[in-house]
């Protein structure tokens, strides 16, 4: 038996689907072996961090969860990791009751998942004493293997070789984490995630002669309204307005004039990527800009936040990005536990399409659902400073519904989900965390105060960028408006807006066809005369790529997104050279579709930057683990994604291969991309929903090329879908015969 001890990170690295073959080739962890153990170690982690040891009977095949739990791994790998924090927090440790849990002393059993197993099993885990809390799961008993926690805890000694091992660990991790920030300049180079690319050296004036007509005419637009710029992948939103903000400053000191200037990101990793393009345009200090996170504005503004730092409440999530991953989380357990619950004695009284929802087995379905009582929880509820307590549901009762908002028919579906928003309030009070919801909603009181109305003068903004606009939730919307200073005109705020990608998308994936309440809550209503502007010239992609994608795009379903979401593709052009054109390559079988995909890393790894795109998330465990074996093979540097966390500071090889699901590869450009993952997209396959979203991963995958496309399908899947053999009989893509075996 040789034990794993590894961390709370490392653990929801794992939960997020990563193979494990491709572990060792995750940006994000590190794994090292002693004669006696096994240690899996996430960036950023010390020695002092809390340890989960799990003791294992035998290495197999599985590393991480006992082999009759693997078609349950993520949903494992997430609830202990959920265990190990709960028993990191002060007081009693609290397990929510679908948990089912057992207590001896400083033993636990509780259910593995939140999906009942057929052999009914249950963790046996240890919470040691001490301010480390360390964790050891011991095993997991089932209905044929069966064992008192009284009979299990005098058996089993802990490893006597830890702290010796897991010191050489936490040293060999930061000695190899520390290499691979800092590789010299002409080997390494900071990921190009703008489409602008700081690598390219250029000054922000060689920008204004390169830059689009479009672009231009946004530039020099005057900043007397609103405006909105809308355009599709590659048409360089972020860009223009990195350059708008630059402009603004500018002028101001030309003509003494005094501007305080916001760009506003939805996260650090974002924030960061704008910060080092503006720095690269050789203009020095331009103090007038700010560029940040709308989470750290709150907190750098927010009274609780500048003058209580000792409040022992703990943000969860250090931006919206990772703040909603880590709500969504806590909904879906508040959510499970509630319908295996006390769900029975409210389900009569709420209405059909509402109980619906609880009662599907669906679990995209109760995703969905968890989504949009996270949008209800921060929009709503939060939003309106409605706190669990007397009477406080009766102010919920009291709200005007919007449009998009979750639809709740009658007053007993606005009390189910004000029970919901109890407990889940309950459950984060009683481990001392906080919600960027939460921050943002209390943010949002300030803003409306007198106190703020005067000092808005000083500490707001003349003018407002937003990236990523789309992404922002109505609650994060509200706030935007009272980040200017001049209280007597409309806010001037600058929107870069891209209508193929939608938050609950993001978060969610194919989950989001079955959301009901909407972040497309109009944003003009307080912005009086917004002007339009919409990019037509894409920058990324050769015009042969821009072909294939308009195509793809025709294909969509006609989707009642509004005129405000609507992109003309038919003005859309490509200002690249042209290319060659994408391919489209079938084998036989899935391991001649791997095979293909290899000799395509051959052929195209020296010429520059690729990536392997995967539309379909359910075969990323298939694709990361063929990643992990190229990367293996010592020939390529290979980067994995299996998060948009691991986007934040990665770096690779001029010559790279980065591995990810088409959602995670948003934002980033690649001289070449392997697509591959494709589901079966035919009508009678799929609801009209879910060919829309697939549709949309491959519209994002194809757009991250900028000089070639080759996509990989195979004969056991089904083959190329029609889209794409369509696309072959148009000769927009060349068909290759591929692997035969």
């Amino acid at each position: 038996m040789k034990p794993l001890v590894t961390t709370v990170r490392a653990l929801s690295e794992l939960a997020t689907g990563l193979s494990p073959d491709a572990v060792a080739s995750s940006a994000v962890l590190f794994e090292y072996s002693t004669d006696e153990l096994d240690l899996l170690i996430a960036a950023d982690d010390d020695e002092g961090v809390q340890r989960i040891v799990v003791m294992r009977d035998k290495n197999v095949k599985e590393p991480f969860v006992p082999e009759h739990l693997v078609s349950m791994r993520r949903d494992v790998l997430s609830r202990m990791a959920s265990f190990a924090e709960r028993a990191r927090s002060t007081g009693p440790l609290s397990l929510p009751r679908q948990w089912h849990q057992y207590k001896y002393n400083n033993f636990i059993a509780f259910r593995p998942a939140p999906r009942f197993d057929a052999q009914a099993s249950r963790w046996i885990t240890e919470v040691t004493p001490g301010e480390r809390a360390d964790i050891i799961f011991w095993g997991t008993t089932t209905a044929d293997n069966k064992s008192s926690l009284e009979d299990f805890g005098s058996k089993r000694p802990t490893p006597p070789e830890l702290e010796c091992a897991w010191a050489e660990a936490v040293a060999a991790a930061r000695e190899h984490f520390s290499q691979a920030r800092t590789q010299p300049a002409d080997v390494e180079m900071s990921f190009p995630a703008l489409e602008q690319s700081t690598t390219k050296g250029w000054t922000y004036e060689q920008w204004l002669e390169a830059v689009s007509h479009e672009q231009r005419a946004f530039i020099d637009a005057n900043t007397d309204k609103s405006i909105r710029l809308r355009g599709p992948a590659g048409s360089g939103k972020t860009v223009a307005l990195t350059l708008k903000a630059i402009r603004e400053v500018r002028n101001a000191r030309e003509t003494g004039g005094d501007v305080r200037v916001l760009v506003v990101t939805h996260s650090w990793a974002l924030a960061a990527q704008i910060s080092d393009s503006i720095d690269s345009m050789g203009l020095g200090l331009l103090q007038e800009i700010d560029v940040f996170p709308l989470l750290e504005i709150a907190r750098m503004i927010s009274p609780q936040y500048v003058q209580d730092v000792s409040s022992g409440f703990s943000l969860i999530g250090e931006d919206s990005l990772s703040g909603k991953q880590a709500q969504l989380h806590e909904i879906q357990e508040v959510l499970d536990e509630f319908i295996s619950g006390d769900w029975i004695t409210y389900k009569a009284s709420v209405s059909e399409g509402l109980r619906a929802r609880f009662d599907s087995p669906d679990e995209g379905e109760r995703r969905a659902l968890a989504w949009d009582l996270l949008i209800e929880f921060g929009s709503v509820i939060g939003a309106a400073a409605i706190f669990p307590g007397a009477g406080s549901d009766l102010r919920y009762f009291q709200l005007p519904r919007a449009s998009w908002m979750l639809p709740l028919n009658t007053r007993e579906d606005q009390r189910v989900i004000f029970e919901l928003y109890t407990r889940y309030w309950a459950s984060l009070d009683e481990r001392s965390l906080t919600t960027s919801d939460q921050v943002l909603a209390d943010f949002l009181i300030h803003l409306s105060t007198n106190t703020w109305n005067r000092a808005r003068r000083v500490q707001g903004y003349d003018l407002v960028f937003v990236d990523e606009f789309h992404l922002f939730s109505p609650l994060e919307r509200q706030v935007l408006h009272y980040l200017t200073r001049d209280t007597l005109v409309y806010p001037r705020i600058f929107m870069a807006v891209d209508p193929r990608q939608s938050p609950s998308e993001a978060f969610i994936g194919l989950a989001a066809d079955e959301t009901k309440s909407s972040s497309g809550v109009p944003v003009d209503d307080d912005l009086g005369d917004v002007a339009n502007f919409e990019l037509t010239t894409v920058h990324r992609f050769t015009p042969q790529i821009l072909e294939l994608i308009k195509h793809v795009h025709l294909e969509f379903p006609t989707l009642d997104l509004g005129e405000e979401w609507d992109i003309d593709f038919a003005r859309v052009e490509s200002a690249q050279a042209d290319g060659p054109l994408p391919r489209l390559v079938t084998a036989a079988s899935r391991s001649g579709e791997d095979d293909d995909i290899v000799r395509a890393v051959q052929a195209l790894y020296p010429s520059g930057r690729l990536a392997l795109a995967v539309v379909d998330h359910r075969q990323w465990p298939r694709f990361s683990a063929l990643a992990s074996r190229i990367g293996h093979s010592g020939k390529f540097h290979v980067s994995i994604l299996s998060g948009r966390s691991d986007i934040e500071g990665l770096g690779y090889r001029r010559r790279g291969l980065v591995a990810g699901t088409a959602e995670y590869l948003a934002g980033l450009q690649f001289d070449a991309v392997l697509v591959a993952g494709i589901p079966d997209l035919n009508a009678s396959a799929q609801t009209a929903n879910e060919r829309i979203r697939y549709l949309s991963f491959l519209y994002l995958a194809l757009s991250r090329a900028q000089e070639e496309v080759r996509v990989f399908v195979n004969e056991d899947d089904g083959g190329a879908p029609e889209v794409l053999l369509r696309a072959v009989t148009n000769r927009l893509m060349q068909s290759d015969r591929g692997s035969l075996v």
